[in-house]
């Protein structure tokens, strides 16, 4: 509505302020034209009865006034559209002297008058005349044009607006109507739906408004909810989790310390087992402390990482023989096949770290070969590749998603173990990400498990 307002009130303006100057820079242009035409008319070939049939009808198409004065001979020659009331360049057949007294003062060749008054009808006259040298003769060419008056004119167009006003300002409120109810509809559902989020309520639902860049934002919020939600369940997983894991060493270190007031104080072989479990617990309360500690600068990119050259081949093998006294109390066999000289940039112990993960998570999931294949090979000329395969239960497609996720669990398979802080795939995610590594799990139900990365070679390595 404001802009339709806007609009009538500068037309309105241009209207009162603007049409009378247009007008008359318009009938200026007409009036030069007209003066040149009757002039090439006068300097043709044409016989005179054809020059004077000419001049009239250009004088009458124009609705103009035409006197052409000879002043060396003092003979002139008239053609009139307009009546004695509106032509101002004569008046019963005598010359107006005042119009040639003018035209003669003039320095220039031509006169220009467009508020020329007649004093006995009141009308008033554009006037145009022109000096020429037409065969040795000195002519006057002079133009008549009668002018409406403005201020009729400025009334008549001001009722016709007034009432073409009413008609836009009545469409623009019909309009304004029906496109704040067709935007507002929409947009209020989504601020009350969205409203539901900050109550904790992801269930929303946004109604289609067939408005493209409305449904779009509808869209981003129902993602953005399923989003919250995600993270809202895994933080109420989170805390559920470590309340358990740091409840389960608190309770037991509770206990043993009690054991050791109450009942096996005096008895130094009990007292020195209850001791050491109590020391256990503490560590695996110190572990998880730490991982969650790391977890949460890995993720806020805050914890540097010591990016040098090493070999990555040594680090394989020593890390793997970290676990031979695990590997053998379990029975299992771990194969190591690393290509010597493997050298790559990066952190050393954190790269070693995410070795030993993948050792670890291996170790809870051998399958019935009892066999865990650690391989470290040149993919290509720059591209180092480590894996660690085991021939165990395997991943669903359903879980496989969210094997990377903190302290995520299932049911049946992947589960964390008794021991370890349940971060190892997560921090391990972290970590190569920070190294910009490529990395994953390759998959198949009941046939086992290749957790793998990249790192680019010390020559081509950033």
């Amino acid at each position: 509505m404001l802009f339709s307002l806007s609009i009538l009130l500068v037309l309105l303006f241009s209207q009162i302020f603007l049409m009378e100057p247009f007008y008359k820079a318009t009938l200026k242009k007409d009036i030069i034209s007209l003066n040149r035409n009757i002039y090439d008319i006068m300097i043709s070939d044409m016989d005179e009865d054809v020059k004077s049939s000419e001049i009239n009808k250009v004088t009458a198409s124009k609705n103009a006034c035409i006197l052409i004065y000879n002043a060396t001979t003092t003979d002139s020659k008239s053609s009139d559209a307009l009546g004695e009331s509106g032509c101002a360049l004569y008046s019963q057949g005598s010359v107006n002297p005042t119009i040639m007294e003018n035209l003669e003062r003039q320095r220039s060749n031509n006169y220009y008058n467009d508020d020329y008054v007649i004093d006995y009808t009141n009308q008033k006259a554009m006037i145009y005349g022109e000096k020429y040298i037409i065969n040795n003769n000195r002519y006057y060419i002079i133009s008549n044009f009668a002018l409406q008056s403005m201020d009729s004119i400025i009334r008549s167009t001001q009722n016709q607006f007034l009432i073409i006003g009413i008609i836009v300002l009545f469409l623009s409120i019909l309009i304004s109507l029906i496109f704040s109810n067709l935007l507002t509809r929409p947009i209020l559902n989504i601020k009350n739906e969205a409203s539901k989020l900050a109550q904790g309520n992801y269930d929303v639902s946004f109604d289609k408004s067939y408005i493209n860049e409305v449904d779009e934002l509808g869209e981003t919020l129902e993602v953005a909810a399923a989003e919250l939600q995600n993270i809202d369940s895994t933080r109420k997983e989170l805390l559920a989790n470590v309340s358990h894991d740091l409840k389960t060493p608190l309770t037991m270190i509770k206990a043993y310390a009690e054991m050791i007031k109450d009942i096996s104080g005096s008895n130094k072989r009990k007292r020195n087992e209850h001791l050491d479990i109590i020391i256990n617990e503490t560590d695996n309360l110190n572990v998880l402390v730490s991982d969650m500690l790391n977890m949460s600068k890995l993720q806020a990119h805050v914890l540097k990482m010591d990016m040098k050259p090493f070999d990555l081949s040594t680090n394989i093998v020593e890390t793997a023989a970290k676990f031979n006294t695990i590997a053998n109390k379990e029975g299992v066999e771990i194969v190591v096949n690393c290509e010597p000289e493997l050298v790559t940039i990066g952190d050393k112990n954190k790269i070693n770290e995410v070795i030993y993960n993948f050792i670890s998570n291996a170790l809870k999931h051998y399958g019935d070969d009892k066999k865990i294949f650690v391989n470290g090979y040149l993919a290509d000329h720059d591209t180092i590749r480590v894996e660690v395969i085991d021939h165990g239960p395997g991943i669903d497609d359903k879980t496989l998603p969210y094997i990377w996720d903190r302290y995520y669990k299932n049911d049946r398979k992947y589960q964390r173990a008794a021991s370890g802080s349940g971060l190892g795939l997560a921090i391990s995610k972290a970590i190569l990400e920070e190294h910009h590594s490529n990395f994953g799990v390759e998959t198949k139900v009941n046939e086992g498990s290749k957790f793998f990365f990249e790192l680019k070679t010390a020559e081509n390595g950033e």
